[in-house]
C-alpha cells in the first residue's frame, strides 16, 4: 500500500487552480449582481420622474415630489440632463456619496455633459467613505472638479447652463444614495434661488487638507 501522505504534485496543482477559478467566478456573479441592481435602480427612477415630471422646467417653476426610497437626489439631476445640452456648472451637497454614483458623474464629466463639478460632503467623508474620497479626489485631478468638506448634512443640487439661462436649485431630504426611507425633493426653476446657495456654499472653507482648492 502507497503512502496515504504522498499526492501528485500536478493533480494538486490542478485541483488549487480549480478552487481559485472558482472563487473568481463567484466574485465576478456577486459583483453582476451588484452592477445590475444599481442598473434597475437608475432605470426605475428614470421612468419615475419621466412620468411625473417635464423634461425641461419654465422659468419660475417649482414640483414637488414626495417618493418611498426608489428616487435618489442623483435621479433628478439624472433627469434634468435630459432636457438641456449640459450644464456648465452642478454643485451638490450631501452627506454622502455612493462609489457608483461618482462613477456616473465622471461619465458626464467625459462626456461633456458637465463642465464643473463641486461635491461638498459631510465630515465622515474622508474616513468612513474612504474609496469614494479617493476617487473624488481623483476627479479632482483629472477634471479640475472641487470637493469640500464641512460640518454638512445639506442636501442641495445646483445646476446652470449660462448661455440658456436655466438655473436649477433642487432641494432634498435625500442624500445621492439610495435608500429605502421616504423622501422628499423640491425642484425649482429659479436663478435667484440657484445664486442665494451658490453664493452661501463658495463662503464654506474646507475642514480637510486634502481637499482641491480650486474655484469655481
Amino acid at each position: 500500500m502507497g503512502d496515504l501522505f504522498e499526492f501528485d504534485p500536478q493533480q494538486v496543482a490542478a485541483i488549487e487552480a480549480s478552487m481559485r477559478q472558482e472563487r473568481a467566478d463567484q466574485a465576478k456573479a456577486r459583483a453582476q449582481k451588484v452592477r445590475s441592481r444599481v442598473q434597475m435602480r437608475r432605470a426605475n427612477a428614470e421612468k419615475t420622474l419621466e412620468e411625473i415630471l417635464p423634461p425641461r422646467l419654465e422659468a419660475g417653476d417649482s414640483w414637488h415630489v414626495i417618493s418611498r426610497g426608489d428616487i435618489d437626489a442623483l435621479s433628478y439631476l439624472r433627469h434634468a440632463l435630459t432636457g438641456v445640452s449640459h450644464f456648465d456648472h452642478v454643485l451638490m451637497s450631501t452627506w454622502c456619496i455612493a462609489k457608483a454614483d461618482l462613477e456616473e458623474i465622471t461619465a458626464w464629466l467625459d462626456a461633456g455633459r458637465i463642465d464643473f463639478f463641486e461635491l461638498y460632503a459631510g465630515e465622515i467623508f474622508p474616513n468612513q467613505y474612504g474609496d469614494e474620497y479617493e476617487q473624488m479626489l481623483r476627479m479632482c485631478e483629472t477634471y479640475g472638479a472641487r470637493i469640500v468638506v464641512a460640518k454638512n448634512h445639506s442636501k442641495v443640487t445646483l445646476a446652470a447652463n449660462h448661455e440658456e439661462g436655466y438655473y436649477l436649485a433642487m432641494e432634498s431630504s435625500a442624500n445621492v444614495n439610495t435608500n429605502p426611507r421616504i423622501e422628499q425633493t423640491a425642484i425649482h426653476c429659479n436663478a435667484e434661488l440657484h445664486g442665494f446657495y451658490l453664493e452661501f456654499f463658495h463662503g464654506i472653507q474646507s475642514i480637510d487638507r486634502h481637499s482641491a482648492t480650486s474655484q469655481a
